[in-house]
């Protein structure tokens, strides 16, 4: 998710960001080949209606959550993704989901995915989302671009440029954030997604928040604050490359209605 970060952020502001580093694993390096799936293509009326609730929804507001509840937030949902998604990172992955996660002190609502293995979510999504379904949704849909292996296929942009900051790490389930005093530095960088696999993303987001127990409908409001974002003066960096809100939020529904069909153990249909 997410454009050039220095379009709205000077880099030297970024630069002095600090990150909290929660590792869950290492990815190795994938083909460039990519799964694809049957995406949902939601009617009109459904659009109708996601434009509907984004308009009666009313102006974006943020939470005032403080670092430590930040990062215990992050670690608890990431975790408990992760390990009920096993079954669907083991048939993409062949292995189990094991990616390090990221709080970036950050005011953008954003997030992304990076390297082999390397899930990000700023302080700023933290503030706007609501729930650990919500969040759930946001780190599931980072989580998907691994499993997807979009970040073979997509180009890459420097959007942090040279990044460095403390870093505070620990594994995801266990312990205290420890002070590292590592860096992350030298021009790290993020992908442009097209927005096709913005939408593949989400599909498979939606069926990691479901074996993670969390509510679909209430995950999926995440869809609706972020258009409530882009509708204010500053559009949220995640925006700029992915479908339209009543595009995603209809389509995660569609994705829903899939899910709850198939039964609790669902799996996304591949194309």
């Amino acid at each position: 998710m997410g454009r050039d970060a220095r379009d709205g952020v000077p880099v030297a502001h970024l630069r002095r960001r600090r990150l909290f580093l929660l590792p869950v694993g290492f990815v190795p390096a994938l083909c460039a080949c990519g799964a694809q799936h049957r995406l949902p293509e939601p009617p009109r009326s459904a659009l109708s209606a996601a434009e509907q609730s984004i308009a009666a929804a009313g102006p974006l507001q943020r939470l005032n959550r403080s670092d430590a509840e930040q990062a215990e937030m992050l670690r608890r949902v990431a975790t408990r993704i992760a390990s009920a998604s096993d079954p669907i990172c083991r048939a993409y992955l062949d292995q189990g989901c094991r990616f390090r996660i990221a709080l970036q002190r950050a005011p953008e609502v954003n997030a992304f995915a990076t390297d082999a293995d390397l899930v990000g979510v700023t302080s700023g999504m933290l503030q706007v989302v609501r729930s650990d379904a919500e969040l759930a949704a946001v780190v599931a849909h980072e989580f998907g671009h691994h499993l997807a292996r979009h970040l073979e296929r997509a180009g890459t942009r420097t959007q942090l440029g040279a990044l460095a900051g403390a870093l505070l790490g620990a594994y995801l389930g266990g312990g205290q954030l420890a002070e590292t005093g590592a860096q992350l530095g030298g021009g790290a960088a993020r992908l442009v997604y097209s927005q096709e696999e913005e939408r593949e993303a989400d599909y498979l987001a939606a069926f990691m928040v479901n074996r993670a127990g969390y509510d679909l409908d209430e995950a999926g409001r995440i869809w609706l604050r972020l258009a409530q974002a882009a509708g204010g003066r500053q559009q949220p960096q995640l925006l700029s490359t992915h479908p339209t809100g009543p595009q995603r939020l209809a389509a995660w529904q569609q994705t829903v209605a899939e899910i709850r069909a198939a039964g609790p153990a669902a799996m996304p249909r591949r194309a």
